[in-house]
């Protein structure tokens, strides 16, 4: 299983940004943040991989300046794998 982790350094801007996902209707659910990012506030927006390109451009209109980065978060072998993309 493959997904994307949108981590920000406010609880606040998560919230914000995973409302205004979900208004447009892009999948999307509010999750910790994995320990391996080692970055954020402790809560991530979960995306599907398939769409990352569109939060990536949905999250350069909305401008929010918490934001920690995107990783690439695999489970291989019951091991959780968590990369920078």
């Amino acid at each position: 299983m493959e997904y994307v982790v949108v981590a920000f350094r406010s609880r606040a801007q998560t919230i914000r940004f995973y409302s205004f996902l979900n208004s447009n209707n892009i999948p999307c659910e509010i999750i910790n943040t994995p320990k391996e990012a080692g970055v954020g506030c402790g809560l991530s927006v979960k995306i599907d991989k398939s769409m990352f390109g569109i939060v990536k451009q949905a999250l350069w209109k909305i401008n929010l300046n918490s934001f920690a980065g995107f990783f690439l978060v695999l489970n291989v072998k019951n091991k959780r794998i968590v990369r920078s993309i």
